[in-house]
């Protein structure tokens, strides 16, 4: 598995460079045309750099895909994703914070900033009733049917331990059996899916 980093920028081609420890497991890409000539597989993960490659330029998507911008936004996020790119943030991020959502994309899950999320899940309007989405849900605990219901509505996972009173790594655990028993990739899914 290879990353592909389609940037100009050192710091952060140093910062993809040493992800898994070795210095190997990165090549820089320095713009769209330079991509299009590589044979990419499934298993590899590009990382493109909007200030560098242009959306208009690229191409639809098929390898796993993380797209970082200067400022976040709902309208390119959405144009992005409707190109087969499965994750999308700040290019200034925290070494962390990139390194989850390499790790997203890698999963096949959908990584954004939960600003953007947030915004999804609230522009689909009522949730459905009776629907498939609400037979999954009958086969969770009360507790796990709660923590879905509140991913819903938009809570990240620390407001989620707040509200209930338990810890972040007690909700992580919730969504990771409410996964498993509905199917759902992530939590993006599992909030579609509940406002249907």
């Amino acid at each position: 598995m290879m990353i592909f980093l389609c940037s100009g920028d050192a710091l952060l081609a140093e910062t993809c460079a040493n992800f898994d420890g070795s210095r190997n497991s990165a090549r820089r890409i320095l713009d769209i045309q330079h991509l299009k000539r590589h044979a990419l597989s499934p298993e590899d993960l590009l990382i493109l750099d909007l200030q560098v490659c242009r959306e208009e330029d690229l191409p639809q998507v098929t390898t796993p895909a993380l797209a970082l911008a200067g400022v976040p936004d709902f309208d390119q996020a959405m144009r992005l994703l409707r190109r087969g790119v499965r994750g999308y943030g700040n290019r200034h991020m925290r070494r962390e914070n990139l390194m989850q959502a390499v790790a997203a994309v890698r999963a096949g899950q959908v990584w954004m900033p939960p600003a953007i999320i947030n915004r999804m899940i609230t522009a689909f309007p009522h949730p459905g009733s009776g629907n498939e989405a609400q037979t999954k849900l009958d086969q969770l605990s009360k507790r796990e049917a709660e923590v879905a219901r509140w991913v819903a509505q938009g809570l990240s996972n620390k407001e989620l331990a707040e509200k209930l009173h338990i810890s972040v790594r007690t909700v992580k655990a919730h969504l990771t059996s409410i996964f498993s028993k509905t199917g759902f990739r992530d939590r993006l899914e599992l909030a579609i899916k509940l406002k249907k």
